[in-house]
Protein backbone atom coordinates (compact mmCIF):
# COMPACT_ATOMS: atom_id res chain seq x y z
CA UNK A 1 0.00 0.00 0.00
CA UNK A 2 1.24 3.57 -0.84
CA UNK A 3 1.20 5.83 1.84
CA UNK A 4 0.76 9.71 1.11
CA UNK A 5 4.48 10.15 0.64
CA UNK A 6 3.95 7.47 -2.06
CA UNK A 7 5.90 4.92 0.28
CA UNK A 8 5.23 1.27 -0.35
CA UNK A 9 4.70 -1.12 2.63
CA UNK A 10 4.54 -4.35 2.61
CA UNK A 11 3.84 -6.18 6.21
CA UNK A 12 5.96 -9.53 8.14
CA UNK A 13 4.10 -11.07 10.82
CA UNK A 14 7.15 -12.62 12.94
CA UNK A 15 5.98 -16.21 13.62
CA UNK A 16 8.68 -18.45 13.53
CA UNK A 17 9.71 -19.27 17.39
CA UNK A 18 9.54 -22.61 18.74
CA UNK A 19 7.03 -21.35 21.25
CA UNK A 20 8.82 -23.05 24.15
CA UNK A 21 7.28 -21.34 27.38
CA UNK A 22 3.83 -21.90 25.88
CA UNK A 23 4.10 -25.33 25.36
CA UNK A 24 2.21 -25.68 21.33
CA UNK A 25 1.88 -23.86 18.29
CA UNK A 26 1.75 -20.44 20.20
CA UNK A 27 0.64 -18.44 16.67
CA UNK A 28 -1.60 -21.26 15.86
CA UNK A 29 -3.31 -20.85 19.82
CA UNK A 30 -6.98 -19.32 19.24
CA UNK A 31 -8.32 -16.15 21.13
CA UNK A 32 -11.66 -14.87 20.76
CA UNK A 33 -12.25 -17.89 18.21
CA UNK A 34 -8.96 -16.28 15.85
CA UNK A 35 -5.77 -17.80 15.59
CA UNK A 36 -3.40 -15.49 17.23
CA UNK A 37 -1.30 -15.49 13.86
CA UNK A 38 -4.79 -13.95 12.34
CA UNK A 39 -5.10 -11.12 14.73
CA UNK A 40 -1.61 -9.96 13.64
CA UNK A 41 -2.49 -9.90 10.06
CA UNK A 42 -5.87 -8.32 10.41
CA UNK A 43 -3.32 -5.75 12.18
CA UNK A 44 -1.10 -5.15 9.17
CA UNK A 45 -3.83 -5.14 6.71
CA UNK A 46 -4.66 -1.28 6.58
CA UNK A 47 -1.35 -0.27 6.07
CA UNK A 48 0.12 -3.11 3.41
CA UNK A 49 -0.39 -4.51 0.46
CA UNK A 50 1.55 -7.68 0.76
CA UNK A 51 2.02 -9.51 3.84
CA UNK A 52 4.42 -11.85 4.59
CA UNK A 53 4.31 -14.73 7.07
CA UNK A 54 7.63 -15.27 8.91
CA UNK A 55 9.05 -18.74 9.44
CA UNK A 56 5.52 -21.03 9.08
CA UNK A 57 3.50 -21.73 6.14
CA UNK A 58 0.10 -20.11 5.80
CA UNK A 59 -2.39 -20.67 2.99
CA UNK A 60 -3.32 -16.94 2.00
CA UNK A 61 0.26 -15.53 2.29
CA UNK A 62 3.66 -15.95 1.39
CA UNK A 63 6.21 -17.45 3.56
CA UNK A 64 9.65 -16.36 3.94
CA UNK A 65 12.63 -17.72 5.79
CA UNK A 66 15.23 -16.80 8.26
CA UNK A 67 18.29 -14.96 6.28
CA UNK A 68 21.35 -15.59 6.34
CA UNK A 69 20.40 -18.81 7.43
CA UNK A 70 17.45 -20.36 9.89
CA UNK A 71 17.15 -19.97 14.05
CA UNK A 72 17.90 -16.47 14.00
CA UNK A 73 14.71 -15.07 16.03
CA UNK A 74 12.91 -12.01 14.70
CA UNK A 75 15.85 -10.23 13.25
CA UNK A 76 16.70 -13.43 10.95
CA UNK A 77 12.82 -13.19 10.03
CA UNK A 78 13.28 -9.68 9.65
CA UNK A 79 16.16 -10.22 7.04
CA UNK A 80 14.29 -12.27 5.24
CA UNK A 81 11.12 -10.36 4.80
CA UNK A 82 13.53 -7.06 3.89
CA UNK A 83 14.83 -9.11 0.64
CA UNK A 84 11.40 -10.73 -0.27
CA UNK A 85 9.98 -6.92 0.23
CA UNK A 86 12.18 -5.25 -2.23
CA UNK A 87 12.33 -8.40 -4.71
CA UNK A 88 8.21 -7.09 -4.38
CA UNK A 89 9.57 -3.10 -4.88
CA UNK A 90 7.89 -2.14 -1.59
CA UNK A 91 10.34 0.23 0.46
CA UNK A 92 10.09 -0.65 4.21
CA UNK A 93 8.37 -3.91 6.19
CA UNK A 94 5.83 -2.83 8.73
CA UNK A 95 6.45 -5.80 11.42
CA UNK A 96 4.76 -7.95 14.44
CA UNK A 97 5.05 -10.80 16.46
CA UNK A 98 2.17 -12.98 16.50
CA UNK A 99 1.62 -13.01 20.09
CA UNK A 100 0.62 -8.93 20.32
CA UNK A 101 -3.35 -9.18 19.49
CA UNK A 102 -4.04 -6.39 20.76
CA UNK A 103 -2.34 -3.09 19.85
CA UNK A 104 -3.52 0.29 20.84
CA UNK A 105 -5.41 2.04 18.53
CA UNK A 106 -3.05 3.93 16.12
CA UNK A 107 0.00 3.00 17.12
CA UNK A 108 0.80 1.44 14.18
CA UNK A 109 -0.48 4.47 11.47
CA UNK A 110 1.61 6.67 13.96
CA UNK A 111 4.88 3.88 13.34
CA UNK A 112 4.18 4.19 9.14
CA UNK A 113 3.70 8.48 9.65
CA UNK A 114 7.99 8.01 10.95
CA UNK A 115 10.78 8.39 7.74
CA UNK A 116 13.10 5.87 8.71
CA UNK A 117 13.44 2.88 10.78
CA UNK A 118 11.17 3.00 14.32
CA UNK A 119 9.99 0.66 16.75
CA UNK A 120 8.04 0.51 19.54
CA UNK A 121 9.90 0.68 22.44
CA UNK A 122 8.36 -1.33 24.73
CA UNK A 123 8.29 -4.20 22.34
CA UNK A 124 11.00 -3.80 19.34
CA UNK A 125 9.88 -6.53 17.66
CA UNK A 126 6.90 -3.87 16.76
CA UNK A 127 8.51 -1.67 13.95
CA UNK A 128 8.69 -0.02 10.37
CA UNK A 129 12.10 -0.96 9.01
CA UNK A 130 13.53 0.43 5.28
CA UNK A 131 14.39 -2.44 2.83
CA UNK A 132 17.11 -0.67 2.03
CA UNK A 133 19.15 -1.99 5.53
CA UNK A 134 18.48 -5.37 4.23
CA UNK A 135 21.98 -6.46 3.02
CA UNK A 136 23.33 -4.46 6.38
CA UNK A 137 21.44 -6.66 8.60
CA UNK A 138 21.71 -9.97 7.08
CA UNK A 139 25.81 -9.14 7.32
CA UNK A 140 25.53 -8.30 10.91
CA UNK A 141 23.49 -11.66 11.44
CA UNK A 142 26.16 -13.52 9.28
CA UNK A 143 29.03 -11.50 11.27
CA UNK A 144 27.76 -13.59 14.88
CA UNK A 145 26.80 -9.74 16.37
CA UNK A 146 24.04 -9.57 18.76
CA UNK A 147 20.57 -11.06 17.60
CA UNK A 148 18.96 -8.62 20.19
CA UNK A 149 16.66 -5.99 18.57
CA UNK A 150 17.90 -3.57 20.76
CA UNK A 151 21.33 -3.76 19.58
CA UNK A 152 19.91 -3.53 15.76
CA UNK A 153 17.86 -0.42 16.45
CA UNK A 154 21.06 0.91 18.21
CA UNK A 155 23.40 0.22 15.40
CA UNK A 156 21.21 1.86 12.72
CA UNK A 157 19.75 4.87 14.79
CA UNK A 158 15.87 3.33 14.94
CA UNK A 159 13.03 5.75 16.38
CA UNK A 160 12.04 4.62 19.64
CA UNK A 161 8.25 5.38 19.74
CA UNK A 162 6.13 4.68 23.14
CA UNK A 163 2.62 2.94 23.46
CA UNK A 164 0.03 4.86 24.82
CA UNK A 165 -0.68 2.09 26.82
CA UNK A 166 0.82 -1.78 27.67
CA UNK A 167 0.64 -4.18 24.68
CA UNK A 168 0.07 -7.58 25.67
CA UNK A 169 2.59 -10.20 24.62
CA UNK A 170 1.07 -13.74 25.18
CA UNK A 171 4.06 -15.96 26.01
CA UNK A 172 1.92 -18.53 28.01
CA UNK A 173 -1.50 -20.38 27.78
CA UNK A 174 -1.79 -18.41 31.53
CA UNK A 175 -1.41 -14.86 29.44
CA UNK A 176 -4.11 -15.27 26.73
CA UNK A 177 -6.48 -16.41 30.20
CA UNK A 178 -5.48 -13.15 31.72
CA UNK A 179 -5.96 -11.36 28.08
CA UNK A 180 -9.61 -12.77 27.89
CA UNK A 181 -9.56 -11.33 32.14
CA UNK A 182 -9.27 -7.77 30.81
Amino acid sequence: MTDGTGTRTAGVVLAGGRSERFGSDKAAALWRGRQLVEWSVAALAPYCDIIFISGRDHPAYVRVSDRPGPDLGPLGGLAGALFAAKEQGRDRILSLPCDTPELPAGLLAILCAQDGAAFVESCPVIGVWPVADGARLESWLASGKPRAMRAWTDEIGAIAIRADSPIPNINHPADLAHLDRR
